[in-house]
């Protein structure tokens, strides 16, 4: 029987990636975004012989429903693997942020990708041995200055994946998540230029599809992508919080 995964932010960077990763080992793959139209236009061409692509603001649970809706009845009520990609970053000091980059942040990183988890359920529960997997972040090990708002929201995402992976251990949910450096995509171009002065943009998209996908075979809790992020999580484990602080303060340049 083939497998099924559907992602959401889909149209490009990340998701687009992960969407192909999938799509070229033969699963039904179901693309969904807010930019629908760029979403049916990519389903036409290789590697996507099996897809469907479809409208989701994950800020809107009727949209939501509407799209889980749809790819259940392609997919025969079959989900095995959701990939909560959709997210949006505003950089710079907290002072200098605008309300709507600061709800807009929270409303698609924590209410969206909660909302959207919550509608698969039934799905991933039906599906034998199924999976969430969680776009989070190197930001998620430790506050971030001038990036405060985001880094948050990917702490968020963190604490749910972790108290999924418990609860949803009984329904055969596997829940997990990725945690990439800053990413070559126009969201990672998005971050404060003190930011990428000492960690620079190195990782491609592909290297983020390749470890979600792979994933799906060596389940773990968190899955670290870039050498940088998996060095800074081994250290941080040892450090006392003064430590940690003064870590992030020399990465970041301050």
């Amino acid at each position: 029987m083939v497998k099924s995964v559907l992602v959401t932010g889909a149209a490009q960077g990340i998701g687009l990636a992960i969407a192909e990763r999938f799509a070229a080992a033969g699963w039904l793959v179901g693309l969904f975004d807010v930019n629908v139209e760029a979403c049916r236009e990519l389903i036409k061409n290789p590697p996507f012989s099996r897809a469907v692509a479809g409208y989701c603001d994950v800020t809107n649970r009727e949209t939501i429903d509407k799209a889980v809706t749809e790819f259940a009845g392609i997919s025969g009520r079959r989900l095995n693997v959701l990939v909560n990609n959709a997210g949006v970053l505003s950089a710079g000091g907290l002072e200098t942020l605008t309300r709507e980059q600061v709800t807009a942040m929270v409303e698609v990183n924590v209410l969206g990708l909660t909302q959207v988890t919550q509608a698969a359920f039934p799905l991933l529960r039906d599906t034998p041995d199924s999976m969430v997997i969680n776009l989070c972040s190197a930001s998620s090990i430790h506050g971030i200055p001038w990036l405060s708002v985001y880094s948050a929201s990917k702490f968020y995402v963190d604490g749910l994946t972790q108290a999924l992976g418990i609860e949803w251990a009984v329904h055969d949910i596997h829940v997990t998540c990725l945690k990439p450096a800053p990413i070559n995509t126009s969201m990672g171009h998005q971050l404060d230029p003190r930011h990428t002065s000492k960690m620079a943009i190195s990782i491609e998209p592909a290297e983020v599809a390749e470890v979600a996908f792979r994933a799906v075979s060596y389940r773990k809790p968190h899955h670290f992508v870039g050498t940088t992020t998996r060095w800074w999580h081994f250290v941080n484990r040892f450090l006392s919080m003064r430590w940690r602080e003064g870590l992030v303060r020399q990465l970041m340049g301050d």
